[in-house]
């Protein structure tokens, strides 16, 4: 009597234990759920590599190439937007943010979801509640490359396992007899078939087959969720596409369920430990994948479509949720005419940004001196040019944008390993702008510090050729350069702007404001003194320079 008391207690241990670490974990999931929306996100680190999965397997219309999306930190820029709850929204976001030629249907349709959040702040929290379910278990973010090779992962054999879960059944029918009559030979028999089937699925299932089957019982955990949204969120225009494509899936979830801890939610306790070793001895868990892969290799497509509603829906609740951190911030309008209308503009990574306006009808050569403010106004042009098109905002209070690729040629380096100096590197980046022209489509392209990597003379003369034939195409060129002389663009079709500084008597101070017309200010001499340089090296400096 003790001794089933003690079990009775420690059994009871264990699972108030398991209940109170589920519960502790729905509860500070909600409570982030309640409070996030509309802050900055708290784990900027983001998913790495693993993001690009579902773009590289299904692509985009019109990419943001790895140059461009590298020159312009896109990756900090996607960390600083994305607050999905999950990985097929963290995988959607980061494609859309590739994607330059979304359609205004699809901009129409995050803009209706994103109006639906923004005035029943309830139903959001529900909405994220259930988008969390999924999570963002290393696993799913495989999800894309996995459904398009399906039939790469089949178990072999199948009716060993099958023969196995006979004997077991027997087993336990033989225990059940011997029991009635007091013997134990049906009973030691199922403990035999019991501990073979276990060590079968360890070493050949688990071991080999394991990461198949947790990705398919992931997998259909979407099935389920899909069906969750669309039963709770029916009639209010955020996912009325699943209707579509369920059908056709109904019911695989459910032969899938418990299918390898479909949905890992980081609890960390021993019971799912106990119940995949049960399941596993009666090779539920080989038998059930067998049936939901023969019935997903018909449904691929469908299934894939459920991805991307999802996804998008939680996408755009983290757009929504990244408008409410920036101010000012506009959806841009789009423009018939080749020119950039761009009112209060600024750099959505700076933190209390200086704000400028510009307006662009054809090329423009940006000069100023160093540390101005150059660099960081063209990249804000690029990036909101890239936003405006592919995720429907600018950090701006107005942009008018045409439909335009962008493509930039701005942080070259050494190749040491394939020998190509920096000049090289960069000419090849210089030659991908050349090769994406056409006349059937518009280019804006940003380069900072234009042929950096040779000398004077000939940087002029190649910029200038350059520039000048870019001027002759369907182009608008953002140059920012050091060299004065590039400003006699202005005369054969470049508009001129700059950036200067405030000179004190130890220091010198920017405003970043962008103002018309060249500069005519210099500030490297001054800021080797100021940095403590030896008098006689920035006397010299003075007087090779002129001054």
């Amino acid at each position: 009597m003790e001794t089933v008391l003690i079990i009775a207690v420690l059994l009871g241990g264990f699972l108030y234990a398991t209940v109170s670490i589920r519960m502790a974990a729905a509860k500070r999931r909600r409570e982030h759920i309640r409070h996030k929306y509309g802050t900055v996100p708290e784990n900027p680190e983001g998913a790495g590599k693993m993001l690009r999965n579902y773009y590289e397997t299904y692509g985009v219309r019109q990419t943001v190439d790895d140059v461009t999306w590298n020159d312009l930190n896109m990756d900090d820029v996607f960390r600083r937007i994305n607050n999905c709850d999950s990985s097929m929204g963290e995988e959607i976001l980061y494609a859309w943010m590739h994607d330059t030629a979304r359609t205004e249907a699809e901009h129409e349709r995050m803009e209706r979801r994103i109006a639906y959040v923004e005035e029943h702040e309830a139903e959001r929290q529900e909405l994220e509640l259930l988008l969390a379910e999924m999570g963002k278990g290393k696993a799913s973010y495989y999800i894309p490359s996995y459904a398009q090779s399906i039939e790469d992962f089949k178990i072999p054999h199948m009716g060993v396992y099958r023969l196995l879960q006979i004997l077991l059944f027997a087993g336990l029918g033989a225990a059940l007899v011997g029991a009635v009559f007091q013997n134990f030979l049906g009973l030691f028999f199922l403990g035999t078939v019991f501990v073979c089937n276990i060590m079968v699925y360890v070493l050949t299932v688990k071991a080999r087959y394991v990461e198949p089957i947790h990705m398919l019982g992931i997998m259909m955990y979407l099935v389920t969720l899909s069906g969750k949204l669309q039963q709770r969120f029916a009639g209010c225009g955020l996912c009325e596409e699943l209707g579509q494509y369920l059908p056709k899936l109904k019911g695989m979830d459910k032969r899938a369920f418990l299918l390898g801890n479909q949905v890992d939610r980081g609890y960390g306790d021993g019971f799912e430990v106990f119940g995949d070793l049960l399941l596993g001895a009666t090779m539920w868990h080989v038998l059930a994948y067998n049936k939901v892969m023969r019935r997903l290799e018909g449904t691929v497509e469908e299934y894939m479509q459920l991805y991307r509603i999802v996804g998008e829906l939680d996408a755009s609740v983290s757009v929504g949720s990244f408008r409410r951190t920036m101010t000012p911030v506009c959806i841009p309008e789009y423009g018939d005419a080749p020119e950039l209308v761009l009112e209060e503009i600024y750099h959505p990574l700076v933190l209390d940004p200086v704000c400028n306006s510009v307006r662009l009808k054809r090329g423009c050569i940006i000069t100023g001196s160093n540390a101005s403010g150059k660099s960081t106004f063209i990249k804000a042009v690029a990036i909101n040019t890239i936003l405006g098109q592919s995720i429907h905002t600018c950090t701006a209070s107005r942009a008018v944008l045409p439909r335009a690729k962008m493509i930039t040629s701005m942080a070259v380096r050494d190749d040491i390993l394939s020998g190509e100096s920096y000049f090289i590197k960069e000419i090849r980046y210089l030659k991908r702008i050349l090769d994406e022209l056409s006349p059937d489509t518009l280019v804006v392209c940003v380069v900072d510090e234009i042929l950096r990597g040779t000398n004077t003379g000939e940087r002029i003369a190649a910029s200038t050729a350059i520039l000048e034939f870019l001027r002759d195409q369907r182009c608008i060129a953002i140059v920012a350069s050091h060299d004065r002389e590039l400003t006699e663009l202005g005369r054969i079709g470049y508009d001129n702007y700059h950036f200067t500084e405030q000179i004190g008597t130890s220091d010198i101070s920017f405003d970043y404001v962008l103002r018309e017309g060249p500069a005519d200010s210099r500030n490297a001499i001054r800021l080797l003194a100021f940095a403590g340089f030896p008098e006689r090296i920035v006397d010299r400096a003075r007087a090779l320079a002129g001054e």
